[in-house]
C-alpha cells in the first residue's frame, strides 16, 4: 500500500490524468480487464456509475486555490475542479457537523430530521443514547441500495452510536464499514469498527491516509456491482496538528482582512498556519485516492464528489468555531467530477445547500428520487442542459446555539448575497461581490434591499414548514 508520504507530486498525478486522456485511455498503472463498463452491451441498459463522496470537517470554501486562496497548495482539489464542475455558492444550510450529516444523508433539514443541532435534548431525532432516527425519512444509502448499489462508509460518521453490527442503525452503509470510534479529533491514533463489527487500532499514521488505503482496498475488491463509498474525514477541524512536513509551511500566512484588532490577530496566528497545513495535508491524500482510482481503471465511470460539513470563524469577526452565516463558517467547497458527462472547468454561481445533495446524486445515476424531502435534483445543471432548473436562494437556519439563543437565527444565500434575521429584527446583509470579507454591513447601512431580503426569507421559511417557534 502507498504511504501518504509517496503520494505522488503535482507533476506525477498530472502524469497519470494525462495518460488516461480525454479519449478514456487509461494511466499506465490501470490492471488489466478493469476497463469500466459504460454499457450492459445490446439489449442490456448502461451500468450505473460508482460514486465516491470525500467529507472532510470544518474545510472553508475560501481556503482552497481553486477558490481563490493563493497561500494554500491543492493541486488536487484544483485538477479536479479542472476536470470537473465546482460549485461557488455551496453552504451547510445549518453550520455544525451532526446537523450537516443528517441533513446530506435524508436530503431535508434539521426540523424535519430531527437533527438541529449536535448535543442538545431539543434534537427530538436523537435518543437517550444518542442515536439519531431520521424520522422516516428515506436516507442516501438506504436508497441507493434499493437501486442495487453496494454501498459503503470509511471514516468519521458523527451521527450516533457507530460500534454496531450491519442493519438500520448505518442507515444503508452496510456493504463495507470501517468507522472511527474515537470520539475526539485524534489525527496520529485510530479506532475503527469493521464490517463485521470488529475493531481494529493503531497509531502513528496520519489517519486520512489510512482511511485512503481501506477505500482503495474496497475499490479494488469491488464486484461488477456499482458502487457508493462515503468517506468521512476529520481535518482540517481542530487540533490544528498537521503532519510534519507541514507543520511549519504556513507559519507567516497573511491574514484574511476582517480579522480585526490584536486579540483576534494572535488567535489567528496560533490557528491558521495549523490549518493551512491539514488542508495540504488531505489535498496530497485526495491525490493518492483519485491516482488509485486511475490505476484501478474506475475513473471514467465514477462520480467523484468533494465537500465539507461546514466552516470555521477562526477569529474572523472575532469569533471562533462555526454556527454563524458568515461565509467563514457557511460557505463550503463542493466540487464533481464525471468524465464525459459533467462538463469540465465549469463554474456554477446557483446556490446549493446540503439538502440537495442526495437527490442531484440520485439524478445523476438514474435512481429515483424520492418524494417528501427538502432537497431539490439539479442533476441537469450539473450536466450542462439547457433546459435545467434553477433556483435563486437556499434558506440556512440556526435554531439555536451559544452565539444565538433559541430561536437562533435563519439566512438566505443568493449568489450574491448573504442575509441573516433574527426574529425580532434584520441582522445582517452583505453584498459579497462588493464585499467579499462581509465588512460592510447593509442592514446598518439602512440599505433598501433589507426589507426585500426580509420578504424572501420569510417565504422560503414558510415554504419549508420553518418557523421561529
Amino acid at each position: 500500500m502507498t504511504s501518504s508520504d509517496d503520494a505522488l507530486s503535482r507533476r506525477g498525478f498530472l502524469k497519470v490524468a494525462a495518460g488516461a486522456g480525454a479519449a478514456g485511455v487509461l494511466g499506465s498503472g490501470a490492471r488489466a480487464g478493469a476497463a469500466p463498463r459504460q454499457d450492459g452491451g445490446e439489449g442490456t441498459p448502461p451500468r450505473k456509475p460508482n460514486i465516491l463522496i470525500v467529507l472532510s470537517d470544518s474545510h472553508r470554501a475560501r481556503n482552497l486555490r481553486c477558490y481563490g486562496d493563493e497561500q494554500v497548495v491543492t493541486p488536487h482539489f484544483d485538477r479536479l475542479a479542472e476536470q470537473g464542475t465546482l460549485l461557488e455558492t455551496a453552504v451547510a444550510n445549518t453550520p455544525l457537523c451532526r446537523p450537516y450529516r443528517a441533513s446530506f444523508m435524508t436530503g431535508s433539514l434539521g426540523h424535519h430530521n430531527g437533527m438541529i443541532t449536535n448535543t442538545d435534548p431539543r434534537n427530538f431525532g436523537v435518543d437517550e443514547r444518542g442515536q439519531w432516527s431520521p424520522q422516516g425519512l428515506p436516507t442516501l444509502a438506504e436508497t441507493f441500495a434499493a437501486a442495487g448499489y453496494r454501498c459503503g462508509y470509511v471514516g468519521k460518521w458523527h451521527l450516533g452510536v457507530v460500534n454496531t453490527a450491519p442493519g438500520p442503525l448505518r442507515f444503508g452503509f452496510n456493504d463495507y464499514w470501517a468507522t472511527n470510534l474515537w470520539p475526539s479529533h485524534e489525527y496520529y491514533e485510530w479506532k475503527y469498527a469493521t464490517d463485521k463489527n470488529q475493531i481494529v487500532e493503531g497509531e502513528g499514521r496520519f489517519r486520512p491516509a489510512v482511511e485512503v488505503d481501506q477505500v482503495v482496498d474496497y475499490v479494488r475488491d469491488a464486484g461488477d456491482e456499482p458502487w457508493l463509498m462515503m468517506l468521512g474525514w476529520g481535518p482540517p477541524h481542530s487540533p490544528f496538528d498537521p503532519p510534519p512536513r507541514y507543520k511549519n509551511k504556513y507559519r507567516n500566512v497573511e491574514l484574511p482582512p476582517n480579522i480585526i484588532g490584536a486579540t483576534s490577530e494572535a488567535v489567528a496566528r496560533t490557528m491558521l498556519p495549523g490549518y493551512y497545513g491539514l488542508v495540504e495535508a488531505i489535498d496530497t491524500e485526495f491525490g493518492r485516492l483519485v491516482t488509485e482510482l486511475y490505476k484501478l481503471g474506475r475513473h471514467l465511470d465514477t462520480i467523484v464528489v468533494y465537500t465539507s460539513d461546514h466552516g470555521n470563524m477562526l477569529a474572523s469577526h472575532g469569533l471562533v468555531g462555526k454556527e454563524m452565516p458568515y461565509q467563514e463558517a457557511s460557505a463550503v467547497p463542493f466540487i464533481i467530477r464525471w468524465p464525459g458527462k459533467i462538463p469540465a472547468g465549469v463554474r456554477q454561481d446557483m446556490p446549493f445547500g446540503a439538502p440537495d445533495v442526495f437527490p442531484t446524486l440520485a439524478g445523476l445515476a438514474g435512481v429515483d428520487v424520492p418524494g417528501g424531502i427538502d432537497g431539490r435534483d439539479f442533476s441537469r445543471l450539473l450536466l450542462g442542459r439547457p433546459d435545467a432548473p434553477r433556483q435563486d436562494l437556499t434558506l440556512l437556519q440556526m435554531k439555536f446555539c451559544e452565539q444565538a439563543p433559541a430561536p437562533g437565527w435563519r439566512a438566505i444565500r443568493t449568489a450574491r448575497h448573504m442575509y441573516a434575521a433574527r426574529r425580532e429584527e434584520p441582522w445582517l446583509l452583505y453584498d459579497l461581490q462588493e464585499d467579499p470579507w462581509e465588512r460592510r454591513n447593509l442592514v446598518d447601512a439602512r440599505s433598501p434591499l433589507v426589507a426585500e431580503f426580509e420578504e424572501q426569507l420569510r417565504a422560503e421559511m414558510s415554504r419549508l414548514g420553518d418557523s421561529w417557534t
